[in-house]
C-alpha cells in the first residue's frame, strides 16, 4: 500500500487550489470562480466548442469528433465471424479510479506506475495528457481514450480510461460548469468480457463542482441515468462525483438505487473527503467486489480506489 506521512486538506478537484486553502461559502466560490476567470482570459486554458476524443490503439493515436452518448449507440456489438477478439477476463479484472490532480505533483509518476502496473482498467479524471503520461501508458501496454474538456497551455485534459484491451465501443458527453465555464465529463466504455456474449459498461464521470445549486449536477447525474436505464448487463460507475454535501450525495443515491447499482465498500476508509463527505465512488452491476482498497498517497489530492471484480456467478441479464 502506498503511504503518506501526513494528510492535508482537499478541496473540490479542479480548483486548482493547494489543499490548504479551502473556499469559504458564498465569498470562496466567487474567489475561485474569478481566478479561473483570469487565468481563461489570459489565453492558458482554451475550452473547445467541440468535444474530442484522444484515443490510442496499439502505436496509433487519433483525433475525433467525440461520439455523442446515446441509448442507442450502448447497445451490444454484433460479434465479428473473425479472429478471436481480446477480453476482459471474466474470472477477475481489477479496476484503479483516481482523479490524478493534473499528474504534476512530485513523485507522481512513481505512485502512478505502482498502481497501474496490476490494473486491468483505470479510470482517470483530471488527466493531463503530456508526453509522460502516454508514455508510462505505453510501456503498460494499455490502449486509452480521453474526451478532452479543455487544452492548457496547449495539453489537452479531460476524463481518461484505459484498459488492457481495445474497448468495442466509445462515446461521451459533457456538461458546462455554470461558474468557471469549464466543462465536466462522462466517458463511456464498453468492454467484451471473456467465455460469454456479455460486455461490460465503464461509465467514468468527474461531475460538476463549482454551482451554487445542484441544477446542473442533477442535470448531468440525470442524463447519465438515462443512459444507463437502457443497458442491462454488467456495470461499473466511477470516479470523481464531487458528492460534498448531503444534497448530492442523495442525488447519486436515488440514481444508484434506480439502476440497481451496488456502492462498492472499503473496510479501511482512505478516501478523499471535503466538509465530511467522500467524493470519489466505485458502483457496479451484475459483477462480485472483492479486495477494495483506498491506498494514501500524498501526490494527488484524491486517494485512489481500487477494486478486483469478477463476473457475477447470476449476471443481469444482457441489454
Amino acid at each position: 500500500m502506498l503511504q503518506t506521512i501526513s494528510q492535508e486538506r482537499r478541496v473540490p478537484s479542479g480548483s486548482g487550489l493547494s489543499r490548504t486553502n479551502r473556499p469559504k461559502k458564498k465569498a470562496g466560490w466567487i474567489g475561485i470562480a474569478a481566478g479561473i476567470s483570469i487565468v481563461l482570459a489570459s489565453g492558458c486554458i482554451r475550452i473547445p466548442e467541440e468535444s474530442w476524443t484522444v484515443s490510442r490503439r496499439s502505436s496509433f493515436e487519433t483525433r475525433r469528433l467525440t461520439a455523442e452518448c446515446t441509448a442507442a449507440c450502448l447497445a451490444p456489438s454484433v460479434p465479428a465471424l473473425t479472429a478471436p477478439t481480446p477480453t476482459l477476463n471474466a474470472d477477475g479484472f481489477s479496476l484503479v479510479s483516481w482523479n490524478i490532480f493534473k499528474g504534476n505533483k512530485e513523485g507522481w509518476a512513481e505512485d502512478f506506475k505502482k498502481l497501474s502496473r496490476n490494473a486491468d482498467i483505470l479510470s482517470l479524471q483530471e488527466a493531463y495528457l503530456t508526453n509522460s503520461l502516454k508514455k508510462m501508458l505505453e510501456q503498460e501496454r494499455y490502449q486509452w481514450d480521453m474526451t478532452a474538456t479543455l487544452e492548457y497551455r496547449q495539453i489537452e485534459a479531460g476524463v481518461l480510461t484505459a484498459a488492457r484491451i481495445a474497448p468495442n465501443f466509445t462515446c461521451a458527453f459533457r456538461e458546462t460548469e455554470p461558474i468557471t465555464r469549464i466543462p465536466k465529463s462522462v466517458l463511456i466504455s464498453r468492454y467484451p468480457l471473456s467465455g460469454t456474449t456479455l460486455e461490460l459498461l465503464v461509465a467514468n464521470i468527474h461531475a460538476i463542482n463549482f454551482t451554487m445549486g445542484t441544477s446542473v449536477f442533477q442535470k448531468q447525474i440525470d442524463r447519465l441515468e438515462g443512459l444507463l436505464a437502457k443497458c442491462r448487463g454488467p456495470l461499473i460507475v466511477s470516479g470523481d462525483f464531487n458528492t460534498w454535501t448531503s444534497g448530492r450525495m442523495s442525488r447519486v443515491n436515488a440514481m444508484v438505487q434506480r439502476l440497481g447499482l451496488t456502492a462498492v465498500r472499503f473496510d479501511e476508509n482512505h478516501r478523499s473527503r471535503f466538509f465530511g463527505h467522500d467524493v470519489d465512488h466505485v458502483y457496479y452491476r451484475g459483477l462480485e467486489a472483492k479486495n477494495a482498497a483506498t491506498p494514501i498517497v500524498s501526490t494527488s489530492d484524491h486517494n485512489p480506489l481500487t477494486v478486483v471484480f469478477k463476473l457475477a456467478d447470476e449476471p443481469v441479464p444482457e441489454f
